[in-house]
């Protein structure tokens, strides 16, 4: 009996081919998992701990960040207004002095001596300028007791007009002796000493007013024109980066400069100044904070959004089966504490803003409560 042979060459390569083809589709489109990641991720048998919170619809505050200096409007470099020596001097920089109060005095007896030199020439005028009326047929101390020509006439010849003049001029540079505060302010930059002669026009002290100070800083034209008049910025001193002043923009200079850039000044207000008015110096170095709203925007934490793979990823908390989701999504604007998400989340979704670092898609999670 002849057995007949048959070929299973092609049905035994069909079926190895299909069970290639079956093993190379991959079980869902998401990333592998990174090389090197913690425990917490696909196949791991404990839980990472997250924390998360809902993605809100909201109005982003968009931020730009400069920075600038403090600078007082109003301040004044006093000068001494005649010359003499330097009797008094009670001021010490960084005291406060009102409007009004001594900051120096000159010594005045060479002037004292002038103005009753000068009183007794007036009182030997004023003898003439009499003997003159009652000569020219008025009356002694009368002076309208002649008509106005021979008034002015006998003023004039007597040396009268002259001696008065000469007082209030003296008596103008007694008070020019005096150097006084004129508003109330903080002195700064004294130059001169006790007891030094000084000069018609010597500088000797500056002036500052604490309530008039003000951020000057400058940005990019673009930036700049974004900016209106009145709007709040915040304003925080380098050296004391936890005090934050609130500032209101005044003013913006109409040029640019060669380097792109515009200056603006924002006024700091009143009750933050007087809250602070102790720690503020002129010249202190400001970081400038402007904010502008964005309406109707998906808004997370920024610590949220992480990269994989050089793209911004979010992870959700999934409640029904505990596992993180891996989301792609698109970022329209970030600050220094938040993201605004333009695609790839929906309102409402828990997203995981701590522990995120090193999780993968559909990793077993606990959720912290914040303390």
């Amino acid at each position: 009996m002849m057995l007949t042979r048959t070929n299973h060459t092609p049905v035994i390569a069909l079926i190895f081919a299909l069970a290639a083809a079956l093993s190379c589709k991959p079980a869902r489109s998401v990333p592998p998992p990174e090389v090197g990641a913690s425990p917490g991720q696909v196949g791991d048998s404990s839980r990472a701990a997250v924390k998360t919170t809902p993605a809100l619809i909201k109005a982003f505050q968009l931020r730009t960040f400069s920075t600038g200096v403090l600078s007082a409007t109003i301040q004044t470099e006093l000068k001494a207004n005649t010359s003499g020596y330097l009797r008094a001097l009670p001021i010490h920089e960084g005291g406060f002095q009102k409007k009004g109060g001594l900051l120096a005095q000159l010594d005045t007896m060479s002037l004292h001596l002038r103005i009753e030199q000068a009183r007794l020439a007036l009182e030997e005028a004023e003898y003439n300028k009499n003997d003159m009326l009652v000569m020219q047929g008025g009356k002694w101390e009368v002076d309208n007791s002649v008509n106005e020509e021979q008034l002015e006439s006998i003023l004039q010849q007597s040396g009268y007009k002259k001696a008065l003049h000469a007082i209030v001029q003296l008596e103008y540079e007694l008070a020019q002796t005096k150097i006084t505060a004129p508003f109330d302010g903080i002195v700064s930059e004294v130059k001169v000493k006790l007891h030094q002669p000084l000069g018609a026009g010597e500088s000797i002290c500056t002036l500052i007013d604490p309530y008039s100070f003000e951020a000057v800083f400058q940005l990019l034209e673009k930036e700049a024109l974004q900016v209106e008049a009145g709007q709040v910025v915040k304003v925080q001193p380098l050296a004391l980066p936890k005090q934050e002043l609130r500032a209101g923009v005044s003013s913006l200079n109409p040029v640019v400069d060669e380097k792109g850039l515009v200056r603006l000044h924002a006024t700091i207000r009143r009750d933050d100044l007087h809250r602070s008015r102790s720690h503020l110096l002129e010249g202190m170095n400001l970081r400038v904070v402007i904010e502008k709203p964005i309406p109707g925007q998906l808004v997370v934490p920024k610590s949220a959004v992480v990269l994989r793979s050089g793209r911004p990823v979010v992870f959700t908390y999934d409640r029904e089966s505990g596992l993180a989701q891996w989301n792609y999504v698109t970022v329209a604007y970030e600050n220094d504490t938040e993201a605004a998400i333009s695609e790839g989340l929906k309102a409402g979704d828990l997203v995981i803003y701590e522990g995120n670092l090193n999780l993968d898609h559909d990793a077993k999670v606990n959720v912290e409560k914040d303390e």
